[in-house]
């Protein structure tokens, strides 16, 4: 599954480019939900290659992936991304995306091994593509994925670093396009013609420190890092993935209680504790997510402060800042300052 949230990426690039949603659908057969106001949390990743491929089609010579990789900011990745903010060095992240990387964008494998005192990130598909389509499409996506994947790994670990990663450039196993000279001030050197798809940077930038490192902040973030693990690998998530579906905002009352959601699933809350236990988590830590993931599409939408606090149910906007600090490691109105001054890569290739 592909989180909605990468869809709306995609969306605004095609939209710098005059394609709107109707024109993307057409000949598509996909639900028409995904580009309703309110869409599903997740689309199928089948549903994800058909817009690709439409896209593709229509802006062969753009550098689409390329441009998807550079607006896809850290905090686009949501939890992942503020597990990638929060932690301390670069080879700590680096260590966590091995594990965690295919569960959100990139369904991709990420081998790690160093040489000759450089780090070597070895990018393997794990994505099949239909059988029926033709090997020219075939390339062209796979060639997008791979680029979006490679250069939003870079443009996130440039995001959470002031320091320079040193030695950095890329290998690809194709020519270069005829889009690249367009992107080469916002990208590394690349070398094409390679025998794999690879990340290359000097070893001792492992040690880099972190701009937002904070400590709980980063224990928040992964525990739902590993909650979201589990559920997409499909391992004591049943449970999680119930209640998650249960657990809905009642905008200015809240979210339901433990007695209520136990009622909804017809368990006791006993029953209902321990199974969430024996998944290595607690009702009050995926009512925690929810309320973090609503506000962040709350201040995308450019409510207030207060207006989220009162949304969410928060008897009082001090209460709701704390709770902010404890899921990020800074307040709201910081958030929503380096949010608004974060440049649109894309924006000044035009």
């Amino acid at each position: 599954m592909i989180h909605s949230n990468y869809l709306n990426i995609l969306l605004d690039i095609a939209a710098d480019y005059f394609i709107s949603k109707q024109e993307l659908i057409r000949k598509i057969s996909i639900p028409l939900c995904l580009f309703s106001d309110n869409p599903p949390e997740t689309l199928k990743f089948s549903d994800w290659i058909k817009i690709i491929s439409n896209l593709l089609e229509r802006l062969p010579e753009q550098g689409i992936g390329y441009r998807f990789g550079l607006n896809c900011r850290v905090t686009s990745h949501e939890t992942l991304g503020f597990a990638m903010l929060s932690n301390d060095t670069l080879g700590n992240v680096i260590l966590d995306l091995q594990k965690y990387f295919n569960i959100r964008l990139h369904k991709m494998d990420f081998q790690i091994h160093n040489k000759n005192n450089k780090v070597i990130i070895t990018i393997h598909p794990l994505y099949e593509l239909p059988k029926g389509m033709d090997l020219e499409k075939k390339e062209a996506i796979s060639r997008f994925l791979t680029e979006v994947a490679i250069v939003n790994i870079i443009t996130n670990l440039k995001e959470i670093t002031d320091y320079e990663i040193t030695g950095l450039y890329v290998q690809l196993k194709w020519a270069q396009n005829s889009y690249h000279a367009a992107f080469e001030k916002h990208l590394p050197p690349f070398k094409f013609n390679q025998d794999k798809n690879q990340i290359i940077f000097d070893l001792k930038c492992l040690d880099l420190p972190l701009k937002f490192s904070s400590k709980p902040a980063y224990n928040f973030a992964i525990h739902h890092v590993k909650e979201e693990y589990l559920i997409a690998q499909n391992q004591k998530s049943k449970i999680i993935s119930l209640v998650h579906k249960n657990i809905k905002l009642i905008p200015h009352e809240g979210f339901p209680t433990l007695t209520d959601t136990a009622k909804k699933l017809r368990v006791s809350e006993r029953v209902l504790k321990r199974e969430l236990m024996l998944a290595n988590t607690t009702f009050s830590s995926l009512i925690q997510m929810k309320k973090f993931m609503l506000t962040k599409q709350l201040i995308s939408s450019n409510k207030s402060i207060q207006e989220i606090s009162d949304i969410l149910g928060y008897s009082h906007i001090n209460a709701f800042s704390r709770a902010f600090r404890s899921w990020t490691g800074k307040n709201p109105r910081d958030y929503i300052r380096e949010q608004k001054t974060r440049p649109n890569h894309s924006s000044s290739l035009y």
